[in-house]
């Protein structure tokens, strides 16, 4: 009977290990993630401002040649 306990006792440990590497794993991919997401984020609202400066720059060029 003993030798039932310790062997499930046994496999309990190692899955509980093998699920702990699972889970530090897939946190360490989730905070790549998490960082790739910030940078295309901040990428995309770089692209906004700049194209906001261009389109303020055109206008106020037109708005001179208008003159």
């Amino acid at each position: 009977m003993e030798e039932i306990f310790s062997d499930t006792e046994k496999q309990l440990l190692k899955q509980q290990e093998e699920l702990a590497e699972f889970i530090k794993t897939g946190e360490a991919e989730l905070m790549r993630n998490k960082e790739l997401y910030l940078k295309v984020t901040g990428a995309l609202e770089g692209v906004a401002i700049v194209r906001g400066r261009i389109s303020d720059l055109n206008s106020n060029t037109e708005e001179v040649f208008d003159r």
